[in-house]
């Protein structure tokens, strides 16, 4: 689950300002994220994945109301509820693998490589169901289009920084060995120019390492393309590499 003053920050910096932006976007439905850690992470704090926005998560919320602090409050509860879970937030990867029913994350090339990373660095044995369990999920956007894919150029400047804040919060809360970026480097550039000197690795996949110190340690940081419609043992052993290296 996420962290209580993540949910603070979402409400006052990201929130307030959808609905300072209504009378432009009044009759656009929206639904909100926080990020979602494992309870297994914090055995060695292995890996962070971070993509560019959800595709749809839970109920949405009209941007008008979102003029009122009551219901920013109460919406931003909801998001919290949303990535926590008494028996572990993640579960909900393992539970949907190969789920006709409902989103299948077995059918999500973000998801799958995500599996293949964590078993190509030893995180987790990823035929036992609570792989998942070991990483901390987020994402750089935290306000998405409530029916589904990616925000507009629009929505993505609303918010850019408090996402920013939130992003650089999420990294001191959760304190990452490794930190991946699954969204390109156009995507992820912004949010780091004042967390780490990213280099560009002129690989096909592997775009940009990256690391940063914090409390004694260091992250290393890798910043791979979108795996969707890529192949994905090469991008997975690009990745792989680039964190070894």
């Amino acid at each position: 689950m996420a962290e209580k003053n993540e949910r603070d920050l979402f409400v006052k910096s990201i929130l307030p300002a959808f609905g300072n932006c209504s009378d432009r976007l009044n009759n656009l439905r929206i639904t909100g994220f926080l990020a979602m850690k494992g309870n297994l992470y914090d055995l060695d704090h292995e890996l962070m994945v971070v993509g560019r926005a959800v595709n749809g998560w839970t109920e949405g919320i009209l941007i008008s109301e979102l003029n009122s602090h009551y219901l920013i409050e109460k919406y931003a509860n909801i998001v919290f509820q949303s990535v926590s879970h008494n028996r572990c937030p993640m579960s909900w990867v393992t539970d949907r693998w190969g789920n006709d029913h409902a989103y299948n994350t077995k059918r999500s090339a973000f998801w799958r490589v995500v599996r293949a990373v964590v078993d190509n660095l030893h995180i987790a044995n990823i035929t036992e169901g609570n792989w998942p369990s070991h990483i901390v999920w987020s994402n750089l956007y935290k306000v998405a289009p409530a029916e589904g894919g990616n925000p507009s150029d629009t929505i993505c400047k609303i918010q850019f920084r408090g996402c920013r804040s939130l992003l650089g919060l999420e990294l001191t809360n959760y304190s990452p060995k490794r930190l991946l970026f699954l969204t390109g480097l156009d995507w992820a550039k912004p949010f780091l120019e004042n967390i780490c000197h990213l280099t560009k690795t002129g690989k096909t996949f592997s775009e940009a390492v990256g690391e940063f110190k914090h409390d004694n340690q260091t992250t290393k940081v890798v910043i791979a393309g979108h795996p969707q419609g890529k192949p994905e043992d090469e991008w997975v052993q690009e990745v792989t590499e680039a964190f070894y290296a």
